[in-house]
């Protein structure tokens, strides 16, 4: 939750985004533009006053961005300066369809269900908010996605693959305008070492942003036996906790 001039209002953090972005907002990209639909998908039960004036301050602050106003506050965030904006919405739709929340769907009129379990999760952010809910335990591997070695890699080769083609793409546009010959070896070494870079930070996702992962690569003490084995997940043993077991 942010603090605002109407109150304490709450903001969603969408990928390839560099900013946060307003709740109502993205219900609105997403189709929803009464406000009563937005709040359906939140709360449950309109007669709940205390949840209803915790949603309060989001409608008020994003009440200002009317129309197709949103679509601006999305693609200003996420699109690359210098394109034309029916590109930058276009950008802007294809994060809500294929980014967000990809295991609802990634295909054409999916807005539905991402809004319900984007509403959803606001709604159990709330009830924690009123002490009507216990927090979610974090450490608990119930709420954790384990992503291995290829969902990561896979992950920021995706990343980086997709930086190359819209670099190279703004560059042969460039020569095209300008009447230049096209070099393109000054592009290939590009792709090798931005992930030479990510492997030696142990990070993925891009750098000081919301949505940065670690645990990509890790550096293995190779000093003696004891670092060695400090690295091994069969010999991090934490209280009742047995953590990162391998069960070979």
């Amino acid at each position: 939750m942010i603090k605002g001039s109407s109150g304490q209002y709450i903001q969603a953090t969408l990928p390839y985004i560099r900013t946060e972005i307003p709740i109502i907002i993205v219900f609105r990209a997403l189709g929803f533009v009464a406000d009563k639909d937005k709040l359906e998908h939140i709360c449950y039960d309109f007669s709940d006053t205390q949840m209803m004036e915790l949603l309060r301050p989001s409608l008020e602050e994003a009440f200002v961005i009317q129309n197709q106003q949103h679509w601006t506050t999305l693609e200003n965030e996420g699109a690359t300066v210098g394109v034309t904006r029916e590109k930058r919405i276009k950008y802007a739709k294809e994060i809500l369809q294929k980014e967000m929340l990809p295991h609802v769907g990634v295909g054409e009129y999916c807005e539905t269900k991402k809004a319900y379990y984007f509403g959803y999760v606001i709604h159990h952010l709330l009830l924690c908010a009123l002490g009507l809910r216990a927090v979610d335990d974090r450490d608990h591997y119930v709420n954790k996605r384990l992503d291995l070695a290829g969902p990561l890699l896979g992950g920021l080769f995706r990343m980086l693959f997709r930086k190359l083609t819209r670099d190279v793409r703004a560059y042969v546009q460039k020569c095209v305008d300008n009447g230049k010959d096209v070099n393109l070896q000054l592009k290939q070494k590009q792709l090798p070492v931005a992930l030479n870079t990510h492997l030696l930070l142990g990070t993925g996702g891009r750098q000081m942003q919301a949505g940065t992962r670690a645990g990509v690569s890790q550096a293995c003490g190779l000093n003696s036996v004891q670092r060695i084995l400090s690295n091994s997940p069969s010999y991090k043993f934490f209280g009742q906790w047995l953590l990162g077991w391998c069960p070979s």
